[in-house]
């Protein structure tokens, strides 16, 4: 790599802006992610009612703002699998998991969480998913599957 490139890239860092540069005689975009790139899921979804969405829909990136998280499973690698829900109530169920010890805070049922992500479609919790940790009344019930970058 070029110097005039390493410093383009350098650049992503400090201004968190988009840097163009031309590699032989190819163009290139290098763009920091933003906000902006993970538009709040209600903006998008009626997340009231995600079932009238079609699968092709559900893999966009979202920011996923103080749902609830209702079940927890933990496996060897020390990874959570969660199950969360807009509302305590809600039967709108979304899964996610957050991978090994990467986070430090220890999530409880009944914490409000907020997610940076991207949906991934609809699932089925299954047992072997929950790691037989997960409420029986959640095996067979269908979520939204988000693929987690950050979360508080």
């Amino acid at each position: 790599m070029k110097f005039k490139n390493i410093i383009a890239l350098s650049l992503l860092g400090i201004c968190g802006g988009t840097v163009t540069t031309s590699l032989a005689n190819n163009n290139y975009v290098y763009a920091a992610s933003t906000n902006d790139d993970y538009p709040d899921i209600t903006s998008k979804f009626d997340v009231n009612n995600m079932n009238q969405y079609d699968d092709s829909d559900l893999f966009t990136d979202v920011s996923i703002k103080k749902f609830y998280v209702q079940s927890i499973s933990y496996d060897k690698h020390h990874n959570e699998r969660i199950i969360f829900t807009n509302t305590p109530e809600s039967t709108n169920y979304y899964f996610t998991v957050l991978q090994g010890r990467e986070h430090k805070k220890r999530i409880a049922v009944g914490d409000p969480i907020t997610i940076k992500g991207q949906l991934n479609g609809r699932l089925e919790i299954e047992k072997t998913q929950a790691n037989s940790w997960f409420a029986k009344k959640y095996f067979g019930k269908n979520a939204i599957m988000v693929l987690t970058d950050s979360y508080k």
